[in-house]
């Protein structure tokens, strides 16, 4: 629970967490003074130990013609995070939040891994991303709040394990911000000791592997965390993850120019994932400062990849960039917009 301290140490009735819960993950209030169905008493609690946001809009970026939205943060202790908006034309309103300020993963294509690692963010921090636009959205008066939620943004969500799971109990728990899990997806570059808990909290998220590469070799040189958990323990766990939630595991695969986009390359990656219940996303790789000797494929490239894979009956989907005018776009999410 987000106010578990008022039940635990303060010993706040059912009814009373119920109607502030409902004011703060429905309402989307702005000032606990606004939740009137609580005394003036309690409210003035609240505002005396309690912040509305452990977040702080220091400037939104806004792509109209994608409908994307990006926010740069400041925490409380002045670190700086960002998170996504996409409001897409069937009427999905889908949020990327960060969990960790910088990434420890260092994935050689993603601007959040070149910055390093700082520190984890609390569940609290990943939470109020969330509803700072379910908030905005009311103030946009859009006719739906937020619809799905990736854990895609700046770090890797295994690697800040607590809190992840904290924030996706809250944010499925139908007296909190009640999303359905099936709406939520924890994308996780590979790190199978943490996936193995997560599985074994109960939790049924969809989830996303950052995969990128479909043999060991490569993706040791594309990402370390190859080099700890191997593919062939990595695909241990996802068959396990198969049997129990019965739902499709989405592969994100950045498409790189002259690294990872050869037929062989997608004739071996049809290969791994034959037989498994399997999506595939094929991203264009987005260019990043750090990395200008990494290239996006080239169109022919992708199309000729994803044609492969859908004559051996892997389901592929070439994602659509949005907000890449504004750097919000899947690797390019940092904290030097100031």
């Amino acid at each position: 629970m987000y106010f578990q301290e008022l039940k635990d140490n303060y010993n706040w009735t059912k009814l009373k967490l119920k109607q502030l819960n409902k004011a703060f993950f429905q309402d989307f209030v702005e000032d606990f003074n606004n939740i009137t169905t609580l005394s003036k008493i309690d409210r003035a609690f609240l505002r005396e130990n309690y912040k509305i946001s452990s977040v702080t809009l220091v400037k939104l970026f806004s792509d109209e013609t994608s409908g994307t939205y990006k926010a740069l943060f400041k925490l409380e202790d002045g670190k700086l995070i960002e998170s996504v908006l996409m409001m897409f034309t069937d009427g999905r309103n889908s949020v990327c939040v960060s969990c960790q300020v910088g990434c420890p993963v260092g994935c050689i294509f993603c601007a959040s891994g070149r910055m390093g690692f700082d520190r984890n963010l609390t569940y609290q921090e990943i939470v109020d991303q969330v509803l700072y636009w379910s908030k905005w959205l009311k103030a946009k008066k859009d006719s739906k709040n937020v619809t799905n939620i990736v854990y895609m943004g700046m770090g890797e969500p295994m690697l800040n394990y607590y809190n992840t799971v904290q924030s996706v109990k809250i944010l499925t728990n139908e007296e909190e911000f009640g999303l359905g899990d099936r709406h939520i997806s924890v994308s996780s570059s590979g790190y199978v000791k943490q996936l193995r808990s997560y599985m074994e909290e109960g939790l049924k998220t969809r989830l996303a592997i950052s995969l990128h590469a479909p043999n060991q070799e490569l993706r040791e040189k594309l990402m370390p965390v190859a080099k700890i958990y191997s593919l062939s323990e990595l695909f241990d766990f996802i068959k396990d993850w198969e049997r129990y939630t019965k739902k499709r595991v989405s592969y994100e695969y950045a498409m790189i120019d002259g690294v990872n986009d050869t037929s062989k390359h997608a004739w071996e990656l049809s290969k791994l994932l034959a037989g498994r219940l399997a999506h595939v996303n094929l991203i264009p790789m987005n260019p990043i400062a750090e990395r200008d000797d990494l290239q996006k494929s080239s169109r022919n490239s992708i199309f000729q990849f994803a044609s492969i894979l859908e004559k051996s009956k892997i389901p592929v989907t070439i994602r659509i960039t949005m907000g890449d005018k504004i750097q919000a776009a899947c690797g390019q999410l940092a904290n030097k917009n100031i």
